[in-house]
C-alpha cells in the first residue's frame, strides 16, 4: 500500500480550472510538486509518458490498465481501494421549501445512497 508521503515525493499532474470559481484553491492535490494542465487529455498523455501521477476517470484509463500501460495506485490517500466514487451534493435554498419535484428527487437520491 502506497502512503501519502510516497505520493508527495512525486510530481502530481493536476487539471487546472480556468474559471475564477476555484482561484487560489486546490482540490485533491496531495503532492507539493505539481504540474497544472488545461485538459484531461493532456493530463492522460503526461501520465502515460511517465512524467507524473494523477487521478483520471476509469473510462479514460481502463484500456491502458488492461494493456499494462498504466497501473492503479493502491493507496487510501486517494479514497477507498485507491479510487474515489462519484460525489454528489443536493443543494437548496434554506429560506424556501423544496417543491414537489425536488422532494421526489431528494428522496430518490437518499434511497440510492442507502443501497
Amino acid at each position: 500500500m502506497i502512503g501519502l508521503p510516497d505520493l508527495a515525493d512525486h510530481l502530481q499532474i493536476v487539471l487546472s480550472d480556468p474559471t475564477p470559481l476555484s482561484e487560489g484553491r486546490s482540490f485533491g492535490v496531495l503532492s507539493p510538486q505539481t504540474c497544472r494542465v488545461g485538459s484531461q487529455d493532456t493530463k492522460h498523455a503526461m501520465i502515460l509518458a511517465g512524467l507524473g501521477w494523477g487521478r483520471l476517470p476509469v473510462w479514460q484509463v481502463e484500456r491502458d490498465i488492461h494493456e499494462n500501460r498504466l497501473v492503479r495506485l493502491e493507496t487510501n490517500a486517494l479514497g477507498r481501494k485507491g479510487q474515489l466514487t462519484t460525489e454528489a451534493y443536493f443543494v437548496h435554498r434554506l429560506d424556501e421549501p423544496l417543491g414537489p419535484a425536488a422532494q421526489v428527487f431528494r428522496r430518490a437520491l437518499l434511497q440510492a445512497l442507502s443501497q
